[in-house]
């Protein structure tokens, strides 16, 4: 591997698994849409005003497959939107496990130290 990886795009990229084993989870339990829309609940009370806040009722309010397709989206107001996820912290999804943290995490890294120089730092000294 030549040069360090970018550890906001190894972090992005952590974020899009986590997201994708939430799509499929939601495929085969519609129901969770309506746990996260309870935690989204608990988070709007926290941060009323933000915009993240409109954003995740807009997107829980979209039919299931087409939630499940920007879920998964590599969009760049995707990146930002899996920050505040309330999918993440929904009852029935449990990412607390640190061994599939971590798993998700060297994942993230593998994915991203096979793209193009795009996830990697770049570095001052050949400036």
């Amino acid at each position: 591997m030549n040069g360090s990886l970018n550890q906001e795009v190894v972090n992005d990229t952590a974020k899009l698994i986590m997201h994708r084993l939430i799509a499929r989870r939601l495929a085969r339990d519609p129901l969770l849409a309506e746990r996260a829309k309870d935690s989204h609940a608990k988070i709007s009370e926290r941060f009323p005003g933000w915009a993240f806040v409109g954003e995740w009722n807009d997107l829980l309010a979209l039919p299931t497959g087409r939630l499940l397709r920007l879920l998964t989206s590599r969009q760049s107001e995707m990146n930002r939107l899996r920050l505040s996820s309330p999918f993440v912290i929904a009852e029935g999804m449990d990412f607390t496990d640190p061994a599939l943290r971590r798993r998700i995490r060297r994942a993230a890294k593998r994915l991203v130290a096979r793209r193009p120089a795009a996830g990697r730092a770049v570095s001052n000294a050949a400036a």
